[in-house]
């Protein structure tokens, strides 16, 4: 199921919820940590972080793994809601109530979805 553009925008609606000592410094200040399953793992963990970006009139969302990896989804894209900026695999968007779960090949990650 693919949620509509304006569930997208609202998904990355960064709350103050982090806590200091949550942050690792390989993550960006300003992020909030969310619940990633990189690399085809089974369970999810609080490994990732998540900010949204404002460029040339355009909204992404950057998802920074812990490894330094990182990857880019433009928001607001007619049709789709969410778009893999960078690279050939396109994201997969499923709305699961409180968050959307978005799989990029075998990584997955769940974006929290506001009011």
């Amino acid at each position: 199921m693919r949620p509509s553009g304006a569930a997208i925008l609202a998904a990355v609606a960064l709350g103050g919820c982090q806590d200091a000592g949550e942050a690792d410094a390989r993550h960006a200040a300003g992020a909030a940590m969310i619940d990633c399953s990189l690399g085809g793992a089974g369970g999810f963990g609080r490994d990732c972080s998540m900010e949204r970006v404002e460029q040339g009139g355009a909204s992404f969302v950057i998802v920074r793994h812990p490894d330094g990896a990182f990857r880019r989804f433009e928001l607001g894209v007619p049709g789709y809601g969410l778009v893999t900026a960078d690279g050939a695999q396109q994201a997969e968007v499923t709305n699961l109530g409180g968050y959307v779960e978005v799989r990029v090949d075998s990584d997955r990650y769940h974006l929290p979805v506001s009011q």
